[in-house]
């Protein structure tokens, strides 16, 4: 997923040079700092979502620890343990539904650098064109000055 966050990216910044005959091409426009901001969004939902995990099983391990204590458990203790549990669970929801806006922007982002490299094979052929046909413009104003 990174690499193709990354291949995105490189593939959107090398083709700022002819960005004008690209936005011919794209019907919307992101700029770099928004790709980083998405890569960066990803990294940190990726990090976000190991902490969770971690922090999970540490909640286990407790829980597993009151268990065996019995009845000598602080019930308030608990009360507080099992609203963070389900504050966890709410914020790994969100998380989720963060990743999954993440995943559908870089389909995207993919589609738009594909769009992007087409647009630069066919300004590539157009300025071999062009300069061909200077080159003939030229050689026929020296031929006609002979």
């Amino acid at each position: 997923m990174k690499k193709y966050i990354v291949g995105a990216c490189l593939a959107l910044s090398l083709s700022f040079v002819g960005a004008n005959a690209a936005d011919d091409f794209c019907d919307t426009s992101l700029t770099s700092s928004e790709l980083i901001g998405a890569s960066n969004s990803l990294n940190d939902s990726m990090d976000l979502s190991a902490s969770l995990l971690q922090n999970s099983k540490a909640m286990l391990d407790l829980s597993n620890s009151l268990v065996a204590a019995g009845s000598s458990a602080n019930t308030e203790y608990v009360e507080a343990m099992l609203q963070l549990s389900k504050d966890i669970g709410t914020m790994a929801d969100r998380i989720l539904d963060m990743s999954d806006n993440i995943l559908e922007m870089a389909d995207k982002i993919g589609e738009m650098s594909d769009r992007i490299l087409e647009t630069q094979r066919i300004q590539s052929k157009n300025v071999f064109l062009t300069q061909s046909n200077l080159l003939r413009a030229q050689r026929n104003f020296l031929y006609i000055l002979r």
